[in-house]
């Protein structure tokens, strides 16, 4: 079995082919948080009658994965992310373990000659060590369902799903929750690459706590209300290249600040030695893709600040690829099917 599997910081994704129909393709998604919730009789029954799946764990009801939001009203306690800035938290056994469950549920039962998967793995962007610890935690997590791991980045996984009418030539940009991966590549082969830690989700703080959007728990506790941001955003009327109100205005500025520091990191990569030898001051597109390439006019601001940013005559354009959310998650398998091959091309050789 060959699969795939992307540890987002808002998404846990996993893909493979359909035994039965090898031509279509299983996607499970499953959100990256849980609620703790009291426990009380009532609450037991509550979940039970609902049908909602859940563990008892240090005196409270936890609820993974896309059930959790189902609940949140029984506590009215903001849903606790598995992976907090994107690290795997190592002072939270109850997240580790649910990272377990997530994990042994998504992944098919591994059987076959060849057992493969490539696992995207979040990035910080600031702690190297951390950043290990992460990929040897989450790759562990997927051994133990039978399968050979291996780590692929989230850029160039979405090169390989969506970069086929650049002939796998530019610059790939995936905007996450936590972070951005950028990577440069020429026919598929990356040539630099770095992580940037901040994503969507430091824009939806700034917006929330601007526009002091609150939710109150039961005791009285205030918490930003990110998930309203995020249900804001999602409105195919706001936009942050034309926008219309204070709330847009600010959403616009955000982002902007955003994209300034990712022009600064394509900047950066396009004038490292192997990036200028190979491209040779040719123009090449930027990819656009992760979940923060969803808000609408983001592309055409990505264009802005490249203008402003005197980065424009590098680029040939900006392109939002299809289906954004699901880019690198795509990109992943085709990469483990790529090393499934190889594998095989090794051994007959061999």
């Amino acid at each position: 079995m060959i699969t795939a599997i992307d540890f987002g910081c808002s998404r846990i994704r996993s893909v493979f082919r359909n035994p039965a129909n090898p031509a279509r393709l299983n996607l499970f998604v499953e959100r990256s948080e849980y609620a703790l919730i009291e426990e009380t009789e009532q609450h037991h029954r509550t979940l039970q009658e609902s049908n909602i799946p859940y563990a008892v764990c240090d005196q409270s009801l936890a609820v993974v994965g896309n059930r959790a939001r189902d609940c949140q009203w029984l506590s009215q306690l903001p849903l606790t992310p598995l992976m907090i800035d994107g690290i795997v938290p190592s002072n939270d056994p109850p997240a580790r373990q649910m990272l377990h469950l997530l994990t042994a549920a998504m992944l098919p039962p591994a059987d076959g000659l060849t057992n493969l998967c490539a696992v995207v793995v979040p990035n910080a962007g600031i702690d190297p060590q951390q950043d290990m610890n992460n990929r040897d935690f989450l790759l562990r997590l997927v051994r133990m369902q039978g399968y050979e791991p291996f780590a692929v980045s989230a850029a160039e996984a979405s090169v390989l799903a969506c970069g086929a009418s650049a002939g796998f030539t530019g610059i790939s940009v995936v905007i996450g929750a936590e972070s951005t991966d950028i990577c440069v590549t020429r026919f598929g082969m990356p040539l630099a690459s770095t992580t940037l830690p901040f994503g969507c989700n430091q824009i939806d703080t700034e917006i929330a706590q601007h526009f002091k959007m609150f939710r109150w728990s039961k005791s009285g506790d205030m918490f930003l209300d990110m998930d309203s941001v995020a249900d804001w955003k999602k409105n195919g009327q706001v936009s942050v290249s034309k926008p219309v109100g204070d709330r847009e205005r600010i959403l616009a500025g955000t982002t902007s600040l955003v994209l300034d520091q990712i022009v600064g990191g394509i900047r950066d990569l396009l004038r490292r030695g192997p990036v200028t030898a190979q491209l040779a001051g040719k123009r090449i597109p930027i990819l656009l893709s992760g979940g923060g390439s969803l808000l609408n006019g983001v592309s055409d601001l990505l264009t802005e600040r490249l203008i402003q940013q005197d980065l424009a005559s590098m680029i040939s354009a900006v392109r939002l690829v299809a289906d954004p959310e699901f880019a690198v998650i795509r990109g992943a398998l085709i990469h483990a099917e790529l090393e499934a091959r190889a594998q095989l091309t090794r051994s007959v050789a061999a």
